[in-house]
């Protein structure tokens, strides 16, 4: 079950469409959607300056990246409040586990924090059992952000296309190569997997950064998904030259799949994060259904 959604709001327009998508899947499984938003603190996030500025002139600079936080912080509570009474939930407190059984419905909270927004995402994201993004992703801070999720909180992430309901995750699209990133993201969708009408596995021989399955191996994954009442179609892409995340992406859309689950591929290389070409596609592009990842 898919009980605890986590969402990150900026205060930009994408805050609506990332709630809109959390409280679709919510009510698929009667589950709790966690919003939060993080002033930075200006203090720390203006960098230390001496030569050329006086002290009046950096307080001057921290008054307004102050007055700039609030502005978003009171976007972002105002797209809460908005999409929680558009969907009919109720907005409450963290509940104590008897009253979250005996509650059946879905619930969000609000929570308002100040430090460093990859920090406080990853330290919430592993104590959440799906973090929820909107695309598309317009700006790097945004793609910085999914890098964190993906890499850092060992928990599946969901990027939600637009407009995206319950009807389009009926039709799921498994990208399946063996790895372990796979396995993990069909661990992570399989809730969704369960409730689906359908569900197709896509294999490329010759992918970029996992050679293709052999048949064992996609008989083993097609075994284990009718041991949880799952029945799949396969479909074996051939590269042709095209790029492994533009292929799975494509037929995805081609077959109608409103969902593709895929692993989240990369390593961290002084810090800076170098990503597999599938993952580098998905994080940097505007997707025509929604994905699923996991590293």
């Amino acid at each position: 079950m898919i009980k605890h959604i986590l969402v990150l709001l900026d205060g930009a327009a994408a805050d609506e469409r990332a709630l809109n998508a959390a409280f679709t899947l919510a009510k698929l499984f009667n589950g709790h959607v966690d919003a939060f938003h993080v002033r930075p603190d200006p203090r720390v996030a203006i960098p230390p300056v001496t030569e050329g500025f006086s002290s009046d002139m950096l307080e001057r600079l921290i008054r307004e990246a102050e007055q700039a936080d609030q502005e978003r912080a009171s976007h972002a509570r105002h797209s809460f409040d908005t999409a929680v009474a558009a969907a009919g939930i109720h907005s409450i407190g963290y509940p104590d586990a008897d009253t979250a059984i005996a509650s059946g419905s879905i619930t969000a909270t609000w929570r308002e924090m100040v430090g460093q927004p990859e920090d406080i995402l990853t330290q919430r994201g592993r104590c959440a059992d799906l973090l929820l993004f909107a695309q598309p992703f317009d700006a790097p801070a945004n793609v910085l952000r999914l890098e964190t999720a993906l890499f850092e909180t060992s928990q599946p992430m969901l990027l939600a296309a637009p407009g995206m309901d319950g009807e389009a995750l009926s039709s799921i699209a498994i990208a399946w190569n063996g790895s372990r990133q796979a396995a993990r993201a069909i661990a992570g969708a399989m809730p969704l997997l369960r409730r689906a009408r359908n569900a197709t596995i896509l294999t490329v021989d010759g992918g970029d950064e996992v050679k293709g399955p052999t048949a064992p191996m996609i008989t083993c994954l097609s075994d284990h998904l009718a041991w949880h009442g799952i029945s799949v179609a396969v479909d074996v892409l051939h590269k042709d030259g095209r790029p492994t995340g533009e292929l799975l992406t494509g037929r995805a859309k081609e077959i109608g799949a409103g969902l593709l689950v895929m692993g989240g591929y990369g390593h961290s290389r002084f810090r800076e994060m170098v990503l597999g070409g599938a993952t580098r596609h998905v994080l940097g592009t505007t997707l025509g259904c929604s994905v699923l990842m996991a590293h």
